[in-house]
C-alpha cells in the first residue's frame, strides 16, 4: 500500500494527489490518504480515505503513533507527503525513524516555513514547479512526474451567454468578490460573468452574473470565455495554463504558499 499525507482544508491538496496517483498509474485500491480536507468525498471510493480533524495534526504524539499504526496495519511500502516536508505543524519531524520509501511532492513554500521546521530525509523529491528552494530539503534524488497532466476537467454542458468572462476560484467569498471587481474593470460590452466557486456566496447585485458550484474546472467555460480571472494557487494556475493569452491573475496571501512568487517565476505579466 502507498500512504499519502494531505494536510489542507480545501480541495487543492486532494486534487494534486489524485493527479499524482493517475499519472503514476497507481491502483486506487492500493492508496490510503490521511487528510483533514472537508472535500474528502471528492476522492474515488476505491481509495481508502482517513479523515482527521485539524486538532489531530496539531497533536504530534497522537499523530505519529497513528501514522506508525497505519503503516504496520496496512503494510505500507511508501509514504508520499504533499507539500509540507515536516508536516503543517511539524508533526512529521521524526519521519527519519520510519524505514520505508519516502517521497515529497514539492511546490513553492515561503522561506519562513523552513525557519520553523527542518526537512526530514526523503528518498525522492518530485519538483512540481519553478521557484522551489531545493537547498532547504533533504533528499536523495529529484524525480520528474508530469503531475499537471493528471488534472481532470468537467465536461458539464452549459447554455452559455456569449460573450462572457469566467472567474475560477474556490474561495473564500471575499477573494471571489475581489476577482469579480477585477473583471468589472475589463467589462466594456456588458459581458456576462460566470463564477465557478465552492464558497457560499451572497447574491451579487448584477443580473449578468451566474454562480456555478462545481469541483472541477469546466472545459467549456475555459475554452469559450473572452477573459479568465483567477488567483495563483497551484492547481488552478496549472490547470489553466493553456489559456494564458486571455488570463488575468490576482495573487492572494497564504500562510506558506507564495502565490506572488508563482506568478513571478512563471513570467506572467
Amino acid at each position: 500500500m502507498i500512504l499519502f499525507y494531505a494536510y489542507g482544508s480545501g480541495l487543492g491538496h486532494l486534487n494534486r494527489i489524485l493527479s499524482y496517483i493517475k499519472v503514476r498509474a497507481l491502483e486506487f485500491s492500493s492508496c490510503i490518504i490521511m487528510t483533514n480536507s472537508t472535500y474528502k468525498t471528492f476522492l474515488p471510493k476505491e481509495i481508502k480515505t482517513m479523515y482527521y480533524p485539524d486538532s489531530f495534526f496539531k497533536n504530534q504524539i497522537l499523530f505519529f503513533e497513528t501514522l506508525l499504526q497505519i503503516i504496520k496495519q496496512f503494510n505500507v511500502r511508501e509514504l508520499v507527503v504533499d507539500v509540507f516536508p515536516s508536516g503543517f505543524y511539524g508533526e512529521l519531524h521524526n519521519l527519519d525513524v520510519i524505514k520505508i520509501k519516502k517521497t515529497i511532492l514539492a511546490r513553492i513554500l515561503k522561506p519562513f516555513y523552513f525557519d520553523k521546521y527542518a526537512s526530514p530525509q526523503y528518498d525522492d523529491l518530485v519538483v512540481l514547479e519553478k521557484g522551489i528552494m531545493l537547498e532547504h530539503y533533504n533528499f536523495s534524488k529529484t524525480v520528474s512526474v508530469p503531475i499537471k497532466e493528471g488534472f481532470i476537467f468537467s465536461k458539464q454542458e452549459i447554455n452559455l451567454q456569449i460573450p462572457f468572462f469566467f472567474i475560477l476560484h474556490s474561495g473564500p467569498e471575499e477573494e471571489v468578490i475581489q476577482l469579480y471587481r477585477l473583471a468589472q474593470l475589463y467589462r466594456k460590452n456588458s459581458e456576462h460573468i460566470y463564477i465557478q466557486t465552492f464558497s457560499k456566496m451572497q447574491k451579487l447585485k448584477d443580473e449578468n452574473v451566474t454562480f456555478i458550484f462545481s469541483e472541477r474546472p469546466i472545459f467549456s467555460l475555459l475554452h469559450a470565455s473572452t477573459k479568465i480571472f483567477t488567483a495563483c494557487g497551484f492547481n488552478t494556475f496549472y490547470a489553466t495554463q493553456n489559456y494564458r493569452q486571455k488570463q488575468f491573475f490576482l495573487p492572494f496571501k497564504r500562510t506558506f504558499d507564495d502565490q506572488f512568487k508563482r506568478k513571478k517565476y512563471n513570467s506572467i505579466a
